[in-house]
């Protein structure tokens, strides 16, 4: 805990001298991010990873924008099948954890007809904890289709699965679920961290909320066995910059 302690002072006293300098100057946040995405344009431009299967006809529809799509060489793919019309693509990539290992799996928020492949995703992948950064409707559009039922008491069923809510908890910023998951007679349990204060085309102005939220992913998992299911509306959104995958990369909750 002491050395994940100074990590974080560190991070934070790195981010803060950021905040601090000119707009203009190479080395602040906004220039980051401006390097991210000069750099992002010319991998597509330049086609310097390929994205061959995420560009295959019957799996452009898969993706919620056209010039979102994963790498061949990181993307996630699914091998458990419950229909014949199943695939083995999914708008999904790995992220490396500090150790070097598939940590974490970004995908962006399930289409309707792309929610029986999130949850084949997260069976496959024995998925403990999925962590949602964005609200279901953001600016009056649909973001994010619902994989869990909106009351207790009801069930959210997706041809094979079927999903029950067995709680939930506001924790201000974000809320904590428990979902029990079933697919063919078989239960697993897990948690969905929602935090709902995730502005659209932004980052939270406040970072001791999402802090929270991170401790509390790594008491339901602290390890990496398994990754992490993350997911806004799109995977793109979980970039290095963004304050969410800069935490969760630095692996400090470990």
């Amino acid at each position: 805990m002491e050395q994940q302690a100074w990590i974080l002072r560190s991070i934070l006293t790195q981010l803060e001298s950021q905040e601090a300098v000119d707009e203009g100057a190479p080395n602040c946040i906004a220039g980051e991010f401006a390097r991210l995405k000069n750099q992002s344009t010319k991998y597509r431009i330049d086609k310097v990873f390929s994205t061959k299967t995420a560009e295959k006809q019957e799996n452009i529809k898969k993706n919620r924008y056209k010039d979102i799509v994963p790498f061949d060489h990181t993307r996630v793919k699914l091998t458990l099948t419950t229909s014949k019309k199943d695939s083995d693509y999914i708008n999904a990539s790995y992220i490396k954890g500090v150790s070097g290992s598939r940590a974490y799996i970004a995908t962006q928020g399930p289409l309707p007809h792309t929610l029986v492949d999130f949850l084949r995703m997260i069976w496959e992948y024995n998925i403990n904890v999925i962590v949602m950064s964005c609200r279901e409707f953001e600016m009056g559009k649909k973001k994010c289709e619902v994989y869990w039922p909106q009351n207790q008491q009801d069930t959210f069923v997706c041809e094979a699965f079927t999903v029950h809510c067995d709680s939930e908890e506001s924790k201000g910023d974000y809320l904590t679920r428990t979902l029990r998951l079933t697919y063919r007679n078989c239960s697993r349990t897990l948690k969905q961290l929602h935090y709902v204060n995730w502005p659209d085309h932004g980052v939270p102005d406040t970072i001791p909320p999402i802090l929270d939220m991170l401790h509390e992913m790594r008491c339901y998992q602290a390890h990496d066995d398994i990754p992490i299911c993350i997911h806004c509306r799109s995977e793109a959104l979980l970039v290095p910059g963004n304050v969410t995958h800069c935490l969760l990369s630095k692996d400090f909750f470990f």
